[in-house]
């Protein structure tokens, strides 16, 4: 789990993911929660996809910040297919979910700073709000925020 906030932390959806992840107490799906479990079930899979090339290349590899990444990455002409073929469809379903909640924060960053500019940040309350006022926000906002619940069901 370490490995995986790491992982997230660096390539920037952590912080994306608190924003959209909306609160138990909400009547609406925890967004944030589904995308952050499929996410961390993805780096559990390369994990264990590639455990014995990270114990044979990268042992020696102290984790965190994309050292891991980095090391498979030096040695990719070594590791085994079952592990270059993890490592390409986690790395493509990261991309994929961190252009889907960038693109959400971008579209909706009126709706942001205007209808839902007065509620305190954190546990998923800023998501809530958009989602709640998804009928008033902006075609883009709205299409936004279908995508990454469309990401998040789909995953």
């Amino acid at each position: 789990m370490k490995i995986t906030m790491r992982l997230l932390a660096k390539l920037g959806l952590l912080p994306l993911l608190v924003m959209l992840s909306v609160s138990s107490a909400s009547a609406q799906a925890d967004l944030g929660k589904t995308i952050m479990d499929k996410l961390t079930a993805r780096v559990q899979k390369l994990e264990s996809a590639c455990a014995s090339d990270i114990k044979k290349y990268c042992s020696t590899v102290t984790p965190g910040e994309g050292r891991m990444v980095y090391c498979m990455q030096a040695h990719e002409d070594k590791i085994s297919a079952k592990c270059a073929f993890a490592l390409e469809d986690a790395a493509d379903n990261i991309q994929t979910s961190a252009e889907a909640l960038k693109e959400a924060v971008i579209a909706c960053k009126p709706e942001i700073t205007g209808v839902c500019g007065k509620i305190v940040p954190g546990k998923g309350r800023i998501a809530a709000c958009l989602i709640e006022n998804r009928s008033t926000a902006s075609s883009g906002c709205a299409d936004a925020i279908k995508k990454v619940e469309a990401m998040a069901a789909a995953q």
